[in-house]
């Protein structure tokens, strides 16, 4: 027994630091930022359609344009969940799934059809008509973090003045705002 216990050991580090870093996710240096998430917040005026204004670069997203994201009750407790956009080769790509409230406001664990771990989905700032500011991340280990960030809108553009509480949503947690990429919604035919 104590030869198996440094194999499985090993494994569970080599799997826990090797899956981020095979699916071409960035690790960061340092840990997660500490957070706290709209603890006001609140799911019924959230639901309904938001357009990915900008994101973290991911491999899973590289070439997408139009991105969006429906949110609908489903009449159980979670929300139903619906993200599509164009692949880099222009074809129309979409996944469901739903999320789960959390004891704490603004926390939202996210189950995708297809994807094996749920994530977690935090509403840093929002005011449900025009911005909502969502960040995820993972620590590993003592190697560094990998994060994500979304700035979803309304409307396919913000102005300066409708951004500016968005990126200050993450920049007030030392969330490195320089990461966005703005998504691109020229030309684009939601469904």
């Amino acid at each position: 027994m104590v030869g198996v216990l440094p194999f499985i050991t090993g494994l569970v580090l080599t799997l826990g630091v090797m899956a981020p870093l095979s699916q071409g996710l960035s690790l960061q240096p340092g840990k997660c930022p500490e957070f706290i998430t709209k603890l006001d917040f609140e799911v019924a005026p959230y639901l309904g359609k938001w357009i990915e204004f900008a994101r973290f670069t991911m491999p899973y997203e590289r070439g997408q344009t139009c991105n969006y994201a429906e949110y609908s009750d489903r009449g159980d407790g979670t929300v139903g969940v619906h993200n599509g956009g164009l692949d880099a080769g222009g074809n129309y790509t979409e996944i469901f799934g739903y999320a789960e409230k959390t004891p704490v406001n603004g926390v939202l664990v996210l189950h995708l059809d297809g994807v094996p771990v749920a994530g977690d989905y935090n509403v840093l700032a929002t005011d449900y008509t025009t911005y909502t500011a969502v960040y995820s991340c993972n620590n590993f280990l003592n190697l560094g973090h990998v994060d994500q960030a979304w700035i979803l809108a309304r409307t396919p553009t913000l102005t300066k003045e409708q951004l500016e509480p968005a990126l200050a949503a993450f920049s007030k947690w030392g969330i490195d705002t320089q990461q966005f990429f703005y998504t691109p919604q020229e030309n684009c035919d939601y469904p």
